[in-house]
């Protein structure tokens, strides 16, 4: 543990972030401020770029963020959620993700009875809805399982079922390109990589649209690029068609990244109700890797997708060897700076891979990741500068023994913390 002490001397003033376009940036009439970002925001999402940049420089250019969900799962919560959060999915809540300098950002699709693209979690209207029953055991008049569902209900329909406290609504996917489209616009200008678009398809039967709408990107310079979006399922069937129609229309560049579920790892026997393992120490089943293997590399994908606390040292080699992107996902997460196992293992995975950690909070996830590369590169006693809960001023001295080959973490995975929301903290 380190030693802790307080001072009320203040901190180092940080570098700033020059506003100024780069050399290579586009002609000065190209650079207008997007019209869903202003000036303050476009401000704010430059500067959050360059702490991204800081963290991209310590881990190889290999390590980095996604915005799960936006800003992360508030369904977690019950039927509202603290007033701090934004809605998951919402143009708010994926608003929030660029201006905290996420490098991409994840959303979930589904279509709705008329084929529009929607982006949400769930099928289930009442899983989105604020203020309803999670459970579904209460629905409006009229309604029931079966028909209070994102596909059996048009797009103008779902846009009036609020989804947060303010009157956010389900956005639809041509909305969030449209987001997204003009941020990277504003990236591009500033000479800053643009943002890649994570979308996970949980409907089989929104491909064909869905590839409409990437379609248009592939014509149109100002829209999004197919090589600009990653696209990922636990429904690998529909996975391999999605590369087929692409394939057929012509579109090149297609990232896709297979989701891995706790099963697929370590057997349905090895797994309690919550997902989680009996045994801790349990070991990958000896037919997993090639299982993964054939998978990615048989269908020409990009990587592989799992949850952060099944990734071990063999999924990260059979990566690495292949040449393959990891994405580490969490759910519930955002107590990062009570616990440095996720860093740790993000760390290591970026030795070997390009890995994208999908993460609940941006700028609290960055933080706790650039400590720990610190830290863990340092050599002798090392003072890290943070601010106390209260706001104060504290100094964190570590020593060399409380130094460690963290390598060691990839044998064994990170221990999965507590929820955020079974923390009892709003």
């Amino acid at each position: 543990m380190p030693l802790f002490l307080t001072s009320p001397l203040p901190p180092t003033t940080p570098n700033t972030v020059s506003l100024q376009p780069a050399p290579n940036a586009a002609p000065q009439g190209n650079r207008s401020t997007p019209s869903r970002l202003s000036a303050e925001e476009v401000q704010q999402m430059l500067e959050s770029r360059g702490h991204s940049e800081l963290l991209k420089e310590r881990t190889g250019h290999n390590l980095l963020l996604t915005a799960h969900r936006g800003t992360g799962p508030t369904s977690v919560f019950g039927s509202t959620f603290p007033q701090r959060y934004h809605p998951e999915n919402s143009l708010q809540a994926i608003k929030t993700g660029i201006l905290q300098g996420a490098d991409a950002i994840e959303i979930d699709i589904f279509k709705s009875k008329d084929g529009t693209v929607m982006v949400t979690h769930d099928d289930e209207i009442w899983r989105n809805a604020f203020g309803a029953d999670r459970s579904g055991a209460r629905l409006p008049a009229g309604e029931t399982k079966a028909s209070y569902l994102v596909g059996q209900k048009t797009v103008d329909e779902l846009q009036k079922i609020p989804i947060g406290r303010n009157g956010e609504v389900t956005p639809t996917l041509s909305e969030v390109i449209g987001l997204v489209n003009d941020a990277n616009q504003t990236l591009t200008a500033y000479g800053k990589k643009p943002i890649i678009l994570n979308i996970e398809l949980k409907d089989e039967t929104a491909v064909s649209p869905m590839l409409d709408l990437v379609e248009q990107g592939g014509r149109d310079s100002q829209k999004l690029a197919p090589e600009s979006i990653i696209f990922c399922s636990f429904k690998h069937e529909a996975l391999k068609e999605l590369k087929t129609e692409a394939q057929q229309r012509g579109l090149s560049g297609i990232n896709i990244a297979p989701g891995i579920k706790t099963a697929d790892l370590f057997g349905k026997e090895n797994m309690k109700e919550d997902f989680s393992l009996k045994d801790p120490n349990a070991k990958y089943q000896a037919n997993a890797m090639n299982n993964l293997r054939a998978l990615v590399e048989g269908n020409g994908f990009q990587g592989y997708d799992g949850i952060l606390w099944d990734l071990r040292a063999p999924i990260a080699d059979l990566a690495a060897s292949g040449k393959k992107a990891i994405h580490a996902s969490t759910s519930d997460f955002r107590q990062y700076a009570e616990n440095r196992d996720f860093s740790h293992v993000l760390l290591e995975l970026s030795k070997r891979a390009e890995t994208f950690f999908k993460c609940d909070n941006v700028d609290d996830a960055r933080k706790v990741l650039l400590e720990s590369s610190l830290l863990l590169a340092g050599v002798g006693i090392q003072m890290l500068y943070k601010k106390t809960p209260e706001g104060g001023d504290a100094f964190y001295f570590y020593r060399p023994d409380d130094q460690q080959d963290n390598s060691a973490i990839l044998k064994t995975g990170a221990k999965k913390a507590i929820a955020y929301s079974k923390l009892g903290s709003e």
